[in-house]
């Protein structure tokens, strides 16, 4: 029999989802890419070059659909993999690979906000769920920005396999105007995820789940 999800589970679903929206971006580009290089191969191979010969335009033709297939595999791919952005499909990784993805995710967010945000040069070697960590990650470095003094920079640590700190550099400060993603709204989707978000005036910690694997 399916079980309703629980408020708290709802409330952590629409965090995520406000999430989606800020990186939808990215992963529409990310999908699209592969089609576009395939269209350009697509047409490249209609074009026969001027006075080549039959062996060496039969060649050219081999060498362009055999590109041309990978793009498309790799389309494939890339459009498979946004399901794991809609379903969680129990999946690990390293917090590096974490990071560093998230990192990639969230570059545009983080240069339109103008605020510093220094990423980890080492990281704890445990694995992590991704979907759940993913996302709260996301949610956590988002919801401090609007905190983040002008002129203040962001460090984040993740070097402890049992919990994360962002250090600001100066106190935080109440935000001016309603922040995109509130306190509460963190603290929903950490507990929801099995993590627990502490808050001090320059230290904001992310408590890791107790059931994380060492690599």
């Amino acid at each position: 029999m399916h079980t309703a999800p629980g408020p708290l589970a709802l409330a952590a679903q629409g965090v995520r989802f406000k999430v989606l929206a800020q990186i939808f971006p990215v992963l529409r580009h990310e999908a699209l890419a592969p089609l576009s290089n395939a269209t350009l191969a697509a047409a490249m191979l209609r074009q026969v070059p001027e006075g080549a010969d039959a062996d060496a335009v039969q060649q050219r033709s081999q060498r362009l659909a055999s590109d041309l297939n990978h793009m498309l595999e790799d389309s494939v791919a890339v459009l498979r993999d946004l399901d794991q952005w809609l379903n969680d499909n129990g999946a690990v990784l390293p917090v590096e690979t974490l990071l560093r993805q998230c990192r990639k995710l969230l570059f545009s967010q983080l240069m339109w906000s103008k605020r510093q945000v220094r990423w980890p040069d080492e990281a704890a070697a445990v694995d992590l769920p991704a979907f759940t960590s993913r996302y709260l990650l996301m949610a956590w470095v988002l919801g401090m920005l609007p905190w983040l003094p002008e002129g203040a920079e962001l460090t984040l640590d993740a070097a402890d396999a049992h919990v994360w700190h962002a250090h600001f550099s100066l106190p935080a400060q109440a935000p001016d105007a309603p922040p995109l993603f509130d306190v509460s709204e963190i603290e929903q989707l950490a507990t929801a995820s099995g993590w627990r978000l502490e808050r001090q005036p320059q230290c904001w910690s992310l408590h890791l789940p107790t059931t994380v694997a060492s690599c």
